[in-house]
């Protein structure tokens, strides 16, 4: 290479240095360094789809609105999806005010809307897809006409409205807010000085209410929710709301009030400096909560069982949780083997999750009137008797075993459920009929001819359809002493109809000869078996040793 081509690479390459950087532009042409110059909120995943923080809207020129305009808005949002906006009137708005709410992004990021009810009422929609992200920022442009047209802009992806409404009653817009929809984050840049809308809102300023005041207390005394100090129990009372037990699947449904209370000596305040508030909720509260388990649980039932809830503070350090309808669903399997009057006993196992032993779970019975055994509705064909509350004895402190599983440890509490099989409604159904296929197998040596073979198969029906039915109710895993009376009685109607086929045939073509010994010591052998038969049996011999040729007596 020559040494005149080394010097202009050299000299390119310096030039390239001193140029000052230029900062990335996104594909709407809007520089992170850009948004350095606005004001920002941050809508986090908690907040979900709800409008909390309202912006007045400054109803001056300093919002940039030019001849024929009402009202002209620009801003910036970083999110994957559901940017929603709300144009309103007042700063409480209700869900059935009218209102502007401009969604972009809605639907998963496919397409954008103006509604004017807070999610109802759609009056325009567009299709274009993927207009947020959250790597980039989007630009958004709200401009209000006097003649009531609302359009919405995005600059940099095409010139005409993005949405468009023409409202015959238009509304004053006084307030302005943002959010977003489910789990979904967001940030919002407004104000922004490289674009000339520097003033164009600014957030209302609220005189803090006494309730504002105690939450935020709370909060800060709570120390980032972290678990009280020399907290050794948490103790817990509870209702039964209904219970109910699925055999097949060995499963356990309960439904039940549950109320946990402790003491943090943290959270206690003066009432008098706060307007006389003894008690506080707040869906905002920030304390530390126990996590309590169900250790045999089933199905969706792991994890944390309490999911909807109440706390409440008291100004003495008092904490109150009431879970008003917990349901759990645990297992509990069936080990009594006599169907229909099983008596069997089912377990709640309740612990604290990670406490390592260390806060137990104790039952307060003094709580009224929050008494265990009251108003106790069983939806299934089960009836309950009685409750029992113990508690673990467990040397471990490990919620884990080395392998995995869950294990009870010190401090664990068990509810005890005894339970029994409403067992009058199957010894209608079952036994009754039995009982009936008895008398009427005794009441066949009674009768003659057709009508006796009859009866024996009123009998043969009775018992396969009570077996029939027994299959669909009885547990598959055994077979109940009450199946097997009923296969005793179908094999004795069997036999039974068998017998009557045999005397049916004699008495048509009755034996000319003398029957071989065999036959009678076949027929003396049934005799001593089965006493009900001795009568007839002892005639029909007689008559065939006494006169073979004779015709069989009938009986």
């Amino acid at each position: 290479m020559t040494t005149p081509t080394k010097w202009l690479i050299s000299s390119l390459l310096c030039l390239a240095l001193t140029q000052r950087p230029v900062a990335a532009k996104s594909r709407y042409n809007i520089s992170f360094a850009q948004l350095d110059t606005c004001d920002s909120i941050d809508i986090d995943t908690s907040s979900g789809y709800a409008y909390k923080d309202f912006f007045m809207v400054h109803t001056l020129d300093n919002n940039n609105i030019k001849a024929n305009e009402r009202l002209h808005l620009k801003f910036y949002v970083l999110t994957s999806m559901d940017a929603h906006i709300l144009l309103s009137v007042t700063s409480h708005p209700r869900h059935t005010d009218r209102v502007y709410e401009i969604v972009i992004g809605a639907g998963g990021n496919t397409f954008s809307a103006i509604r004017t009810s807070m999610g109802l009422r759609r009056v325009s929609t567009n299709q274009d897809s993927q207009l947020l992200s959250i790597y980039e920022p989007t630009p958004i442009e709200v401009v209000q006409t006097k003649d009531g047209d609302l359009s919405v802009y995005i600059p940099g992806f095409k010139t005409e409205p993005l949405l468009h409404f023409l409202d015959a009653s238009a509304l004053n817009i006084n307030y302005i807010s943002f959010s977003t929809f489910g789990t979904n984050s967001a940030r919002w840049f407004y104000d922004c000085a490289f674009d000339g809308y520097t003033n164009e809102m600014e957030q209302e300023q609220r005189k803090q209410s006494v309730a504002d005041e105690l939450l935020s207390m709370l909060i800060f005394q709570a120390q980032n929710s972290s678990l009280p100090t020399n907290l050794t129990e948490i103790k817990f009372n509870f209702q039964m709301r209904s219970l109910a037990y699925d055999q097949s699947s060995a499963l356990l449904h309960t439904r039940m009030q549950l109320v946990l209370h402790w003491s943090d000596p943290r959270l206690s305040w003066k009432p008098e400096s706060y307007g006389q508030m003894k008690s506080f909720v707040h869906p905002r509260l920030q304390i530390w909560l126990p996590q309590i388990i169900a250790l045999n649980a089933a199905l969706d039932a792991f994890g944390d069982v309490l999911r909807n809830f109440e706390v409440r503070v008291y100004s003495n350090g008092n904490i109150t949780v009431m879970a008003s309808n917990l349901e759990l669903r645990t297992w509990c399997v069936d080990t009594a083997r006599n169907w229909p009057n099983e008596r069997i006993n089912c377990d709640i196992e309740l612990g604290i999750e990670e406490n390592g032993g260390r806060i137990a779970l104790t039952y307060d019975q003094e709580q009224r009137p929050l008494t265990p055994n009251e108003h106790v509705n069983t939806p299934s064909g089960w009836t309950f008797v009685e409750i029992d509350v113990a508690h673990v004895d467990n040397s471990t402190a490990m919620r884990y075993t080395s392998e995995g599983s869950i294990q009870t440890i010190s401090g664990d509490v068990t509810i005890g459920f005894t339970i029994q099989r409403n067992s009058v409604f199957y010894r209608h159904v079952f036994v009754m009929p039995l009982i009936a296929c008895q008398i009427f197998v005794v009441l066949s040596f009674l009768l003659r001819g057709y009508r006796r073979g009859a009866l024996i198969l009123i009998v043969l029906l009775l018992t396969a359809w009570g077996l029939m039915y027994l299959t669909r109710h009885a547990s598959p895993n055994y077979v109940p002493p009450l199946m097997s009376a009923y296969q005793h009685i179908m094999c004795i109607s069997v036999y039974c109809y068998l017998l009557h086929i045999a005397i049916m045939w004699l008495e048509r073509y009755p034996p000319r000869d003398k029957p071989a010994n065999f036959i009678v010591a076949m027929i003396n052998w049934t005799r001593d078996s089965y006493w009900v038969f001795d009568f007839p049996m002892q005639r029909s011999i007689a008559i065939f040793r006494n006169n073979p040729g004779a015709n069989f007596p009938r009986f």
